[in-house]
């Protein structure tokens, strides 16, 4: 099949190496299985490519894409700690080039997170390339991969040493000699820095979600509706958002309760003091609680930036009749 390949990136400071390739490679025995995880980094020495940096890392019991992902991730925070400006990745992986194209959606939900990691360490790069590859041209890769299984621990020569989470890792100087660990922290600037914690890391991964509710008063009428709500009534609706994230800015926070809520107003406030009967895309629907959930999560998902995900809406028409819509 040809190459698929899939560009962006982001201005940074502190060039080390102005451009290597990053190969990587994840898999399971048994999907799920013991899994492993590696990677090359390589640079142009004037005549050939030549490896810098290579690792591989027994992952515990995993499915093929999270090891995936994880290759890839790992692969990132060691060219990051590498100093690499610009990076081509190559990957044998078709779902991920796709998924991170934006061709392909990432619906399942063990996933998200590592693809979030995985969108949020790329802009640390001024420019990438992701370039699909067969396997045969990603060996190295996988031997480091399936070496680490073979070993059921760590092979290689690493800056990053690999943990168990994809958004903390040990302070990208290149120190492995344990101890304290450092969240990676890749504010707006880009520039590189790393906030101390004094927790053991397997205390720190995980999702951050929140919810806010905002409301509006409107009067509808359901057309086709076998009793009174088919006369023209009104209602005060209070309407919960709940959304996720996995990435901390350097404040620490995943998404500032007041942008959330601006968002949220915005929208509503197209409906309060209406008839909705009246308003797109009302006018062509019935305003039912459910309709009203779709939209406003629908509106709520063009809002929100691409390392946030919506998890639900929430309508309420009164304090005692809740209704929900989210994605299967």
């Amino acid at each position: 099949m040809p190459d698929k390949l899939v560009t962006g990136g982001a201005t940074t400071g502190n060039i080390a190496i102005p451009k290597a390739r990053l190969n990587t490679d994840g898999g399971s025995r048994g999907n799920p299985g013991d899994s492993g995880i590696g990677f090359t980094i390589a640079v142009d020495d004037g005549s050939k490519k030549a490896t810098i940096c290579r690792g591989g890392a027994y992952i515990g019991r995993a499915t093929n894409n999270i090891a995936e992902y994880s290759a890839l991730i790992w692969g990132l925070q060691n060219a990051m700690a590498l100093g690499v400006l610009k990076l081509d990745i190559q990957l044998d992986s078709e779902l991920l080039v796709k998924q991170l194209s934006g061709e392909y959606r990432v619906k399942n939900e063990g996933i998200k997170p590592l693809y979030n990691t995985t969108c949020h360490l790329l802009e640390s790069f001024e420019s990438y390339a992701v370039k699909h590859i067969s396997r045969e041209l990603n060996n190295e890769a996988d031997n480091l991969a399936n070496k680490a299984m073979d070993t059921r621990g760590m092979v290689g020569d690493y800056m990053v040493a690999y943990e168990a989470g994809s958004l903390f890792s040990e302070d990208v100087t290149g120190d492995k000699t344990g101890g304290r660990f450092s969240c990676l922290v890749l504010p707006a600037k880009q520039d590189k820095r790393t906030v101390s914690l004094s927790y053991p890391l397997s205390h720190l991964p995980g999702v951050y979600k929140l919810t806010v509710k905002d409301h509006f008063d409107a009067a509808h009428a359901l057309v086709g509706y076998p009793g009174e709500c088919k006369d023209l009534h009104g209602h005060t609706w209070d309407i919960e958002v709940t959304i996720q994230g996995t990435q901390l800015d350097e404040v620490g926070i995943v998404y500032d309760f007041k942008n959330l809520k601006t968002d949220l107003s915005r929208i509503l406030s197209q409906y309060d003091h209406e008839y909705l009967n009246k308003v797109p895309p009302f006018d062509s629907m019935n305003a039912t609680a459910e309709n009203l959930a779709r939209v406003i999560y629908e509106q709520m998902e063009e809002a929100l930036p691409q390392n946030i995900d919506l998890v639900e809406v929430a309508v309420w028409e009164s304090p005692q009749a809740r209704l929900s819509y989210s994605r299967m």
